[in-house]
């Protein structure tokens, strides 16, 4: 009898071997595989999005003028409210460069160059711009592209690390940060960050047909004066692509847009109010308060 219960014994310690081998089997195969499912955290992700804001601030600097500043942010907020993730610390600053351009980081930290301010023709022009750029925070395309830089730099392991409670030191976030700073989003995250910058447009009460003049502004630069904007949007999908995708997208949203460009619509940058003198524009404060 005790020779029949020892030999049943066995059985859950066979049992739970196998079932130890089949979780092995199962689970992902590298560690990275675990962090990018589970994710950094969110405080985390503000970390090393004021950490870009710190190198930004340092080089190549931020344009001083708060009312000029207020402005943008004014627009930009009204976009992030409606997002899925509207309580992020939202953060906006004009970049002292003059490439056409706007860049996100991760946490809800938004650059505008000031070249792009002198480039749109209205401000829903540069609300859609804004809002592209709140996509890539709020569907966390920034946090992913920070992600990836992080297993180039630092390998797998310290991701992983950070992800389960680890901390990192300030050598590596200052690092990491670098990286992400005129790094590339996938071309599907910028068609996703056009498509969903129409619908925040149109949600915060914005014109959101303004993507598509913005896109042939850009395309009939392109062509007529190759060259001027070398280092505008450089590394964005080609911008015809662009301008297939948001027009069919707005055909279905129920919006005539052929023919925008003959839009009777006052682009004069006075309008804007940003590029020129000041319009009324209005504002809401930044949540961050900057």
């Amino acid at each position: 009898m005790k020779r029949i219960q020892r030999v049943r014994s066995r059985w859950p310690m066979a049992l739970a071997g196998v079932v130890t081998v089949m979780l092995i089997a199962a689970a992902p195969p590298m560690p990275s595989a675990r962090a990018q499912f589970f994710g950094l955290s969110e405080q985390q992700e503000i970390a090393l999005g004021r950490q870009v804001e710190a190198q930004v601030a340092s080089k190549p600097g931020f344009v001083n003028d708060p009312e000029r500043t207020r402005r943008v942010a004014g627009l930009a907020i009204r976009l992030a409210k409606v997002s899925e993730r509207p309580n992020l610390p939202w953060t906006y600053h004009i970049v002292r460069d003059d490439s056409v351009n706007a860049f996100a980081a991760p946490g809800g930290f938004v650059f505008v160059n000031r070249g792009l301010l002198a480039f749109v023709k209205s401000k829903d022009e540069l609300a859609f711009v804004l809002g592209h750029e709140t996509v890539h925070v709020a569907h966390r395309h920034a946090v992913q592209l920070a992600q990836r830089n992080m297993e180039v730099q630092f390998g797998a392991v310290l991701l992983t690390q950070l992800v389960f409670g680890g901390s990192w030191t300030a050598y590596q976030l200052s690092q990491i940060a670098t990286g992400l700073i005129g790094a590339k989003f996938s071309r599907d995250d910028e068609f996703e960050a056009d498509h969903y910058g129409v619908i925040y447009a149109r949600k915060a009460g914005f014109d959101p047909t303004a993507s598509l003049t913005f896109f042939e502004h850009l395309q009939q630069v392109e062509r007529t004066q190759p060259g001027a904007l070398a280092h505008a949007f450089e590394d964005h999908p080609e911008t015809p692509a662009r301008i297939k995708a948001i027009r069919a997208q707005l055909q279905s949203m129920g919006y005539r847009v052929a023919g925008l460009s003959d839009n009777p619509r006052s682009t004069t940058p006075a309008d804007v109010g940003l590029a020129g003198e000041p319009a009324q524009i209005p504002v809401s404060p930044p949540m961050s308060g900057r």
